[in-house]
């Protein structure tokens, strides 16, 4: 009604949607955030410039991005998805196990989709035990396949 917008979020940052908060729209430009209510799962934000409903209609369908830089700075030492893709994966011993193709989130544990040059994608959850390095800098992800576990 008065240009705001519910928003389906998709981040782990707490405050990510405070008033303040720069955010990228898809085929809009940059965003300021006016306003925010609602709950952490759903917030309801109200954008700078934003304030009838034609204004929220048009951004009805968008993606809200942060730049590479804010979301580096939030994730405070781990991996952006996006720095996990197209990394080749492979074992401890050097073995090719194929390149990481997807990222998803299974409830609290991430899966990395690791495609095999054939056969079938391999599922590996993104937890210590299993991950054991990346180095984003030599495009290579060190996983020991969970066959090998005693």
């Amino acid at each position: 009604m008065r240009g705001e917008v519910k928003v389906e979020s998709r981040t782990d940052v707490p405050g990510r949607f405070k008033k303040g908060s720069r955010l990228r729209c898809d085929d809009v430009g940059e965003l300021v955030v006016a306003s925010v209510r609602g709950t952490a799962d759903v917030p309801i934000v109200r954008f700078d410039g934003r304030t009838t409903r034609e204004d929220a209609e048009r951004l009805r369908g968008k993606r809200l991005r942060v730049s590479r830089a804010d979301a580096r700075r939030a994730a405070k030492g781990a991996y952006l998805w996006a720095d996990l893709l197209g990394l080749h994966a492979e074992t401890p011993e050097g073995q090719p196990l194929g390149d990481v193709r997807e990222v998803l989130r299974a409830g609290e544990t991430d899966v990395l989709v690791i495609r095999p040059v054939s056969g079938a994608d391999l599922l590996v959850p993104a937890i210590a035990s299993v991950v054991r390095e990346v180095d984003v800098a030599a495009g290579r992800v060190v996983i020991v396949p969970q066959e090998t576990f005693e």
